[in-house]
């Protein structure tokens, strides 16, 4: 029978890295420019509004600047969602056509068709799916806990049970805990045996989300492992960057005096900010460019690995034959 090789499917993201860099930088490059292109258009305005509401220290700022901060945010965030929303079914498809149809390139294998739309609608049944589970397991944790708080609260207020209360609360506290624990592994564990879902509906062009709970059966811990260890070395990664930033971060305070004094920085206009954080704006562009492609790579090529293993070519052919 077929099975998952944890070190192979977790590593499978760094021999996409090698095979193809070219790709996965410009996967990073994609999200970074929409990025960069939806600030560069209406970052201004988020600027200015941002500015008016600091400009004079210790004032209260109008409702009209309140409106108009929160109007900004709320309009870039709009944004940002709706066309990442896009992009990472793009990026998302362009890993699993680099791992699973090497051959189809095209501009570093993405696409936006018929398989991002199913990517677009399998992710978001996924997500809805688990969140579903987890708020029905919430309830009666919920119950549960309320029913331990409420009466160390009625302990509380009795001279004979004063004694009962903190064993009660610290009841209250373990059974939240615990049920968290239960909570977060039931998420893990339907993920685990949903995330097959994602790579079968992206190649036969279909929905198959719940066609991955047969797949993946009896193989849950192998993909969770394997996850695990991808997690990891992004959190290897991710600490790298902070040091990177980090770094950038201090060097630029540091070379400008502006920045570290509130009240001069509030006079200053914005096009000034832009210009003195020019240089950090440019190493965070390049870091996220980096990571956006190794993080997907790494992700989604462990994903289309592991069903790779799974499901290996020639089962595909007789599945269409």
């Amino acid at each position: 029978m077929a099975g998952i090789q944890i070190g192979d499917a977790a590593t499978a993201g760094f021999r996409l890295i090698a095979k193809r860099p070219v790709s996965v930088l410009t996967w990073g490059l994609v999200t970074a420019g929409y990025i960069c292109l939806i600030l560069a258009l209406f970052g201004a305005s988020l600027l200015n509004s941002f500015a008016s509401v600091i400009r004079t220290p210790g004032a209260t700022p109008t409702p009209q600047q309140i409106i108009g901060l929160v109007g900004a945010s709320i309009g870039i965030g709009l944004l940002l969602a709706l066309g990442m929303l896009f992009l990472s079914a793009m990026v998302q498809g362009a890993v699993l056509r680099a791992e699973l149809e090497p051959d189809k390139r095209g501009f570093a294998y993405l696409r936006f068709g018929r398989q991002e739309l199913w990517l677009i609608a399998v992710n978001f049944v996924t997500g809805l799916v688990i969140w579903a589970a987890c708020v029905v397991l919430m309830i009666p944790l919920f119950i549960l806990a309320g029913v331990l708080g409420f009466g160390a609260a009625g302990f509380a207020g009795s001279s004979h049970g004063s004694g009962a209360v903190l064993p009660m609360m610290m009841g209250a506290n373990l059974v939240t805990f615990v049920g968290q624990l239960v909570i977060m592994g039931v998420a893990i564990w339907l993920w685990s045996r949903l995330s097959m879902g994602v790579v079968m509906s992206f190649q036969e062009r279909q929905f198959r989300l719940f066609e991955s709970w047969n797949l993946t059966k009896g193989h849950a811990l192998q993909i969770f492992l394997t996850m695990v260890l991808v997690v990891l070395i992004l959190l290897l990664a991710e600490i790298v960057i902070g040091i990177i930033l980090g770094a950038g971060v201090g060097a630029t305070f540091f070379a400008n005096q502006d920045l570290r004094d509130p009240a001069a920085m509030a006079a200053l206009p914005p096009s000034a900010w832009i210009g003195r954080l020019a240089p950090l704006l440019v190493i965070y562009g390049v870091v996220m460019v980096v990571f956006v492609g190794f993080s997907n790579a790494m992700v989604w090529g462990a994903v289309a690995r592991m069903y790779r293993q799974l499901r290996p070519p020639e089962d595909i052919a007789t599945t269409f034959a």
